[in-house]
């Protein structure tokens, strides 16, 4: 018999899998564009696209987005003060994040 602590356990580990999928991705990407783009302007003594850098920041506030409901859900199953201060640095951080990219 599935128990619901087996199934939010589940959605938690996929919400945590799409956020580490996310990070990766983007950072292979940013990379992978610094590489194409800014490298040969640094190279050169211009400046660096700037919109790669405010890209690289919206997929990490979106990976977080992906943290944040992982945290939400064992918080939720274990309301523990180590899962509510986990989740309340990682909401601070994202918010910080966001407006900063405004």
């Amino acid at each position: 018999m599935i128990y619901i602590d087996d199934i939010l356990d589940a959605i938690t580990l996929l919400f945590e899998i799409g956020g580490v999928f996310i990070l990766l991705t983007s950072a292979i990407g940013a990379l992978l564009q610094w590489t194409i783009k800014a490298l040969p302007s640094v190279l050169t003594g211009t400046k660096p696209d700037i919109e790669l850098r405010l890209a690289f920041g919206h997929h990490i506030v979106f990976a977080l987005e992906f943290f944040i409901a992982a945290d939400l859900i064992m918080t939720i199953r274990e309301p523990t003060f180590q899962e509510l201060g986990k989740l309340a640095i990682t909401v601070v951080i994202r918010t910080v994040l966001h407006y900063s990219l405004r």
